[in-house]
This record gives C-alpha cells, sequence and structure tokens, in this order.
C-alpha cells in the first residue's frame, strides 16, 4: 500500500516542531533584540543598588551585555554560532548570578528569570521553556534558602518568588507556544496561497499544497481528495521525495472509499509505536473542527485507514465542509508523531486553503464549460462551410462515376477518388460530432486510427497496422489530442527513413493510455538518438511524455504515455 515503504530517519524529521522554530531567521533576530533589552534593564536596576554591591553587579552586567551583544550581531550577521537550546539556559544562569549579588536589595532580578523562559519556549517549544521555569524556581529558591540560612523557618519571600516563578513560568510558556503556533499558521498559509493559483487548476493547485504540506510536517505521503460539485473525486497523492501524481484506477477506487468513510467535521491523530520494542502502543484521538471538542467517533476508521497505510503516524482533516462530500486531507509520517496540536494547526492552514481549491474547481468548469461553447460554434461553422461544399463534391463524383462506362480508361481512378471523398467526408462529421458533443468516453481513437492506416496504404504504399491491447473507452478531447501525435510520427517515417511498414499499437494501463508506433530500420546502420520536438510538446501539454527507443533488433519504437486524467 502507499505507506509500506521505508522512512528515512532524519535529525530534520526527529527534530519537528521545535527544529522549524529555532530556524526562524526572524524569530532569532527578535529574540536577540530582547535580550540586549534585558541587559539594558539589568543594567538599570544596578545604578539603584548599594555602592558595596553596585560594582560588581555592573561586572556581571557588563559580561551579560557583551553575550548578548555578541548573539545579537550574530544573529544580524546571519552566522549563528549556537544553534542549541543551550543559550537559554546561559540566559537563566546569568540572571540567576545578578540575583545572587543583588541580595534582597532588588527582586526584579527574580521576575527577569522569565525571560529565558520566554526563550527557550518562543525557540524550542513549551516543554522546553516548563524545564527552564522548574530550573530557575528551584535555582532561586535555593539561592534564597543560602541566604537566610539563619532563619529556622523560610520567610515569606523565599516561598512568595519561587512560587510565583512556578505559576508565571508555565503560563508564559504557554503564551508563547500560542503564538508560535499563530504565527506557523499564518506563515504556513500565505506561503501555500502564494504558491497556488487557482488559474492554473485543480491539479496544480493541489501539487503546490500537497508538496508545501509534506515538507512542512515532515510526512512521508500525503493524499488530497478533491470532491467538487458536479465532477467526480480526484484523489492526489505525494511522498516524501516530492514525487506528485494523481491516483486512478483501482487504487484511486480503494483509497477515496477508505477517505470517504472519514466523519466529515472531524480532524483525526493516530500514532503506532513499540514499548521496548516489542508491546505495540496505540493513540487514536479526534476532535470537533468547529467547536475543538474531543470525540471518539472517528476512531475506528482512522485505526482502518492507518492500518491500510500502515501509518506509523496520521492526520486526517476535513476540507471544503460545506459540502456533502467533503474533501479530505491525510499526512502520515513514520519518523515524526503527530499530536493534536499538529492537527489543529492544519485544519487552520486548510480552511484558508479551502476556498483556493473550490475557486480552481469553479474556474476550470468554466473553461471546460466555454470550451464547450465555442466547439459547438466551430462545428456548426464547420459543418456549413466545409461538408456542405465536400457534399456537392461526393454528389458531383458520384455523378460522374455513373456517366463513366465500364470501358473508360478513367473509371477506376474517378471510382478511387469517390472513396476518398466519403472517407474525408466521414472524418469531417466524426471531427464535427465530436466537438459538438464534447468528450464522452467511446472508442473514438481506434477507428480514427484505422482510417488512417488506410490512407497511408493507399496514398504512399506504406503498410499500416493498427493493434489494440485491452478496451479502449477514451474522451473524444483526449482522442483528439493522441490522433495528430500518431499522424505526425507516420508522416515522419515516410519522410525521414526508408521503410515501407509500420505498427500502431495502443494499449490501456491503470493510469495511462500507451501508443507505441514501431518501423523497422537496417540493424547494421540505426539512426542517431533524435526528439520529435512537436510531438513531445504536444504530449507535454496533456501531461504526457515521449521516449524514443531505437532497438538493436532493427525496430525504431516511438512511445507515446498520456495519463488518463490528462
Amino acid at each position: 500500500m502507499p505507506g509500506s515503504q521505508s522512512k528515512p530517519n532524519t535529525p530534520a524529521r526527529r527534530n519537528g516542531a521545535a527544529a522549524r522554530a529555532d530556524n526562524s531567521p526572524e524569530l532569532r533576530r527578535v529574540l536577540a533584540n530582547i535580550r540586549v533589552l534585558v541587559a539594558i534593564v539589568a543594567a538599570t536596576e544596578a545604578v539603584s543598588l548599594s555602592a558595596s554591591t553596585r560594582p560588581t553587579m555592573m561586572i556581571a552586567v557588563l559580561g551579560y551585555a557583551a553575550w548578548a551583544g555578541w548573539l545579537c550581531w550574530s544573529e544580524l550577521e546571519g552566522s549563528r554560532p549556537i544553534r542549541s537550546p543551550l543559550t537559554s539556559w546561559i540566559d537563566a544562569v546569568w540572571i540567576l548570578l545578578f540575583a545572587w549579588l543583588a541580595g534582597t536589595q532588588s527582586s526584579i532580578y527574580t521576575l527577569m528569570l522569565l525571560f529565558p523562559v520566554l526563550f527557550a519556549a518562543l525557540s524550542f517549544g513549551f516543554l522546553s521553556g516548563l524545564a527552564v521555569s522548574l530550573f530557575s524556581a528551584s535555582a532561586i529558591t535555593v539561592e534564597l534558602m543560602l541566604r537566610d540560612q539563619h532563619l529556622a523557618k523560610p520567610s515569606l519571600e523565599v516561598l512568595l518568588q519561587p512560587l510565583s516563578l512556578l505559576v508565571l513560568g508555565p503560563l508564559v510558556a504557554g503564551l508563547a507556544r500560542a503564538g508560535i503556533q499563530m504565527n506557523e499558521q499564518i506563515t504556513v498559509a500565505d506561503r501555500l496561497l502564494g504558491q497556488a493559483d487557482p488559474r492554473q487548476g485543480v491539479k496544480r493547485v493541489a501539487t503546490a499544497l500537497l508538496q508545501g504540506l509534506a515538507h512542512h510536517f515532515s510526512a512521508d505521503l500525503g493524499l488530497l481528495l478533491v470532491s467538487l460539485p458536479g465532477s467526480e473525486a480526484r484523489l492526489f497523492r505525494t511522498d516524501r521525495n516530492g514525487n506528485f501524481s494523481e491516483v486512478t484506477g483501482e487504487l484511486r477506487a480503494t483509497l477515496a472509499e477508505a477517505l470517504n468513510r472519514l466523519p466529515a467535521g472531524i480532524a483525526s491523530v493516530r500514532h503506532q509505536s513499540r514499548l521496548f520494542g516489542r508491546f505495540p502502543l496505540r493513540y487514536t484521538s479526534g476532535f470537533d473542527t468547529v467547536t475543538k471538542a474531543s470525540t471518539a467517533s472517528s476512531r475506528a476508521v482512522t485505526e482502518e485507514l492507518a492500518d491500510m497505510l500502515d501509518a506509523r503516524s496520521l492526520l486526517a482533516v476535513p476540507v471544503c465542509r460545506r459540502r456533502p462530500r467533503p474533501c479530505c486531507l491525510v499526512l502520515e509520517s513514520g519518523d515524526r508523531r503527530y499530536r493534536s496540536h499538529d492537527a489543529e494547526l492544519l485544519g487552520a492552514v486548510m480552511d484558508q486553503l479551502a476556498p483556493v481549491i473550490e475557486n480552481a474547481g469553479l474556474l476550470e468548469r468554466l473553461a471546460e464549460e466555454a470550451m464547450a461553447t465555442e466547439r459547438a460554434r466551430i462545428g456548426r461553422d464547420l459543418h456549413d462551410t466545409a461538408i456542405q461544399p465536400y457534399l456537392g463534391l461526393k454528389y458531383g463524383i458520384e455523378a460522374l462515376a455513373r456517366k463513366a462506362a465500364a470501358d473508360n480508361p478513367l473509371r477506376n481512378d474517378i471510382h478511387a477518388l469517390q472513396e476518398i471523398a466519403v472517407d474525408e467526408l466521414h472524418r469531417l462529421r466524426e471531427l464535427v460530432s465530436g466537438m459538438r458533443e464534447g468528450g464522452g468516453g467511446d472508442d473514438a481513437l481506434l477507428p480514427a486510427l484505422q482510417r488512417q492506416a488506410k490512407r497511408f496504404r493507399e496514398l504512399f504504399g506504406m503498410d499500416v497496422s493498427v493493434q489494440c491491447e485491452g478496451e479502449i473507452a477514451m474522451r473524444r478531447k483526449l482522442a483528439a489530442s493522441i490522433f495528430p501525435m500518431v499522424s505526425e510520427a507516420l508522416t515522419n517515417i515516410r519522410r525521414h527513413t526508408a521503410a515501407t511498414q509500420a505498427q500502431i499499437r495502443v494499449s490501456n494501463h491503470d493510469d495511462a493510455y500507451v501508443v507505441t508506433i514501431r518501423n523497422p530500420h537496417d540493424a547494421n546502420a540505426p539512426p542517431p538518438q533524435f526528439v520529435p520536438r512537436s510531438i513531445v510538446e504536444r504530449a507535454e501539454s496533456v501531461y504526457g511524455c515521449v521516449v524514443v527507443d531505437i532497438r538493436p533488433e532493427g525496430f525504431t519504437d516511438l512511445i507515446i504515455t498520456i495519463p488518463k486524467t490528462a
């Protein structure tokens, strides 16, 4: 299944959100500037101390100012000399030194310990900020107790200052975490909104969104199910290497069925690990994306989906919840452990990006309707300007054929001309019919290729055979895109080779149609490698590709692969 592939255990994936916060240059510069402000506040407070304490305190403050200035200059220069969480702990040690030197003359230095908590929480997450908070509270308690050793019991000051740190520290860390999430949400949404242009269609928008989100959330697999009114649900997929594709065939039906079973409006998180490498542990949670209330209604289907994808950690959030069949986004990672706040972040980002998907579908549908209207108009014009004169020509040739007696030397030529006129008239009628009716699924390609093969046999003496592998039920629009490529390939064979025969083979694969045009060549003097630029450009316009295979057995294969979703 899509998720059952080996996953690299990279340090970037293991660090998770903390690494992303630490890698934000804007945040690092802000924190470096705040350190300078802390040094200024410490120096201002040192001026108010007693004459005996002030010189030692000023020396310590100057040392911290040098440390803060060096970090600020390094961040402005972009050199980043220290990348570890130790910076916040070093800040805490400096401020503890200030509190020890100030003694009972000032309690502001104790409150300044909230700044290292803020630095740690903003840079490396809530747990890091909480750890610095507990360390600072414990250290200041030890300082105060050592200072009041002569007291039989701790004074109110000894208890009040550590308690204030124990209360305010986690609060500051929690507020910093909320600020980080909000900033991350805005940053991710803005970046993806700049990459996803709804004018380029649903597939291009899905490419930008899936690849961007998979990179940000360290996902090994991303699935986006898009269900828009008036069209069949489409499923897109990306992997950890950035490879993007639209899933078709039996795999699409299986995955779409599993994704459609996820409850609408419920975001789900599922993680699986092993205790001591042996005992499986599973964590599954879900919450309503509107009320944020916890719910277990999605547990069973989420676990079933995770088992199907062989996912170690999985996120599933609804998109475009106003639809009867909501769109759905699923991310799976083998290295990063997803949590509820990841689902909240992803859901908030997709709330902003959902209109882009809807607008892309709407614009795509409007473009198709405009194209259908224009095709119908051109079809009517062709019927009036081309088919009617051809009918007159056909009737004239038929009248001429009736006048030609059996012994007339031009009788055979007239009958051959009559057959050509009838064939061309049939082609024109089919072209007009296809333009006026749009693109239903039928076998429009094979009859057209067979008629073209017959024309090459009659006009150029080239024996062209047409083979079909599997049932071909192709939309007229797609057939109209493939037919000119085959015609040009046959024309190139006639013009540039000495081959008197060619073979056309059409194959029906799960997610693509493959057309192979083969012609023989001299095995002792094979042609040089070449690129049929015009055919390549036509194929790329419908997201296909062209490969030229010059085989040593004496055959040249031109292989045209066109995805069924083109």
